[in-house]
């Protein structure tokens, strides 16, 4: 969400706001940023250099401690082990903003405890690179690409320009929020390029892992690392799932199995091929895992959204029966079967999944497009498999026609739920009072009331919500997030199943999300003098045309000048294709056995000592 990053620059604010962060919430922040300072202090404390006090001694010391400690290059690990920890911190506070502005609405200052962490783990993927790529000068490392006197490893490159743009990404976000207003979606181009930077990171961590030897390095390090890669790649990828899984979707309903399909079938490819048989399934659960506790931190311990997050073992399991079922086939007949499988058996367990856990069960009508999850899962197959054999070490095995038809068939599979619309459809909607009202005040510290209700609609024409995705009244930004479905007492009318809160700051909306069809209608909403907005007050047989949802999830939102756009989206297409370009490119040299001199000799990779520089 990332939405409210700009609030600190808007300089219309003129009613005072209460402060949503508390001193325990920056707890949780200074305990996650001081961990690099005891790794480095435990480093430097093992790490011997002769010499001053320097700044060379600074640089060379804990890297020669760092290798000490996992028996690999420093430059590579240096570069894994930051890159690990900036993701961490940036998935800890990106699921944290999301629940963040679903519970509580805008930010009220600049900088609060999410949007710290996640400053924080973007630019920490840009200093994995440049520690790496420093290491590596100093070193002499026969690896990755020269710029002057620079050896810059090709994972380094990768994590330098996807933690450049995504870094980049923060004050862009609160230039396109200065603009056009504060957004409440994922999906909007400055966001996805934070998001992107840091879903995609773990690509270019394992290159630089890869790089420096896989073989190398103690016990230990060979022991833990592909774990951790493994999940680090998995959880990334299903990031962009984030709105369906907080239950707060603004897209197709068709995007959720797409989308599951797409990031699933990757990531345990990428699993199975790299690190061999089994491992798609230790994948899924170290995917389950880590979710669970990112779940228990945001949901529990932070009090905000519980995640409903989708269960992948499913797929898991298909992945590895089609590997093994193709194990004597070529690369390209292995992922085939794989996306096979996964886009139907796995999508079939997905789909029995979010009976049980997603807060929108999939519907009957879903059935019809469920091909478009198929051809995701295919593609995402073929890339996946391509991209694993490489981090094995192989030299490409994948033709290049079935990896850009799997690149051609992720994008369709994208496309096809993109479009949003909003037919005639007319909405009567009455709110009755379900027990006493209670005092409260709003989002500015102004005196409110809340009041629980029950919502009824009736719908012209009358069979418009019959077999919809979604069809509720949905509450959020007043300290939660509470739904409740619709159900039909007779034809063309409905009845929530729930009361709902109205007033203080909580925005009330009826939901209807069937195919590309999203529209809504207000059931109250709070007064906003900021953004000049007045309150819609409570529904009381209140009838007309139901909006495109956007009008109502996003009502901040407003008309700018078009250089904004033209930066956020030009940042976020430049941002794809370069860090494409040198991640593929170091996967073709990586490949082609540049680096392995490091493996085959791994004490050929010490410092220079003092003395011989």
């Amino acid at each position: 969400m990332l939405q409210g990053m700009a609030q600190g620059w808007l300089a219309t604010l003129q009613v005072p706001q209460a402060s949503h962060a508390t001193a325990g919430e920056w707890l949780w922040c200074v305990a996650l940023l001081v961990v690099p300072l005891f790794v480095f202090g435990g480093v430097f404390a093992v790490g011997q250099e002769p010499g001053r006090l320097s700044f060379r001694t600074l640089v060379l010391r804990p890297a020669r401690g760092l290798e000490a400690a996992t028996g690999r290059p420093s430059w590579s690990s240096a570069g894994v082990w930051i890159g690990v920890w900036a993701l961490s911190v940036a998935a800890i506070g990106f699921f944290w903003d999301v629940a963040w502005h679903i519970d509580l609405g805008r930010d009220q200052e600049l900088f609060t405890p999410p949007h710290t962490l996640i400053v924080a783990g973007l630019v920490g993927l840009l200093a994995a690179g440049v520690v790496s790529a420093v290491l590596a000068t100093l070193q002499g490392a026969g690896t990755g690409f020269r710029v002057g006197r620079a050896r810059i490893p090709w994972g380094a490159g990768g994590l330098i320009v996807l933690g450049a743009f995504a870094t980049v990404g923060f004050p862009l976000d609160a230039l396109w929020h200065a603009t056009y207003g504060v957004d409440v979606t994922m999906w909007s181009p400055t966001h996805l390029t934070m998001i992107s930077g840091a879903a995609f990171a773990p690509i270019a961590v394992w290159m630089l892992y890869r790089e420096g030897g896989p073989g190398a390095g103690r016990s230990w390090t060979r022991r833990v690392a592909p774990g951790v890669l493994a999940g680090a790649l998995v959880v990334a990828l299903a990031a962009f799932q984030l709105e369906f899984d907080d239950g707060v979707p603004q897209w197709q309903m068709l995007y959720q199995p797409v989308l599951i399909a797409l990031a699933g079938t990757a990531a345990l490819c990428v699993a199975r091929v790299a690190l061999g048989p089994g491992w798609a399934l230790r994948t899924a659960v170290s995917f389950l895992v880590i979710r669970g506790i990112l779940t228990v931190i945001v949901g529990v311990f932070l009090g905000h959204v519980v995640t409903h997050f989708p269960l992948y073992i499913g797929l898991a399991l298909c992945v590895e029966a089609a590997f093994l079922l193709a194990r004597r086939r070529p690369a390209a007949v292995q992922a085939a079967v794989a996306g096979a499988l996964a886009g139907t058996l796995g999508m079939a367990s997905e789909w029995g999944w979010s009976q049980a856990w997603s807060y929108q069960p999939w519907q009957p009508r879903l059935l019809a497009a469920m091909w478009v999850a198929l051809l995701a899962a295919l593609g995402g197959a073929v890339l996946g498999t391509a991209l694993g054999g490489v981090l094995r070490g192989d030299r490409p095995a994948m033709p290049a026609i079935a990896a850009w038809g799997a690149f051609a068939a992720m994008l369709v599979s994208l496309a096809i739920p993109f479009p949003r619309s909003a037919p005639p459809v007319t909405a009567t909607v009455n709110a009755v009072a379900a027990g006493p009202s209670r005092a409260t005040t709003d989002r500015y510290g102004l005196p409110s009331r809340e009041q629980d209700v029950v919502v009824s609609v009736t719908l012209s024409p009358p069979d418009a919500g019959d077999g919809a995705d979604v069809f509720r009244v949905i509450a959020w930004q007043g300290g939660g997030r509470v739904a409740a479905p619709m159900s039909e007492v007779a034809p063309g009318q409905w009845r929530t199943s729930a009361p709902v809160p109205t007033g203080g700051a909580w925005k009330t909306i009826v939901m209807l999300m069937k195919g590309d069809v999203l529209a809504a209608s207000a059931v109250s909403m709070p007064f906003d003098p900021q953004y000049g907005q007045p309150p819609i007050p409570m529904a009381r047989n209140r009838t007309g045309s139901m909006l495109p949802a956007s009008a109502l999830l996003m009502r901040e939102s407003h008309a700018g000048t078009v250089l904004p756009q033209v930066l956020a989206y030009g940042a976020f297409v430049l941002e794809l294709l370069i860090a494409a370009a040198v991640v593929l490119l170091g996967c073709v040299a990586t490949a082609r056995g540049v680096g392995r001199e490091q493996e085959r000799r791994p004490r050929s990779s010490r410092l220079p000592s003092a003395a011989a520089s």
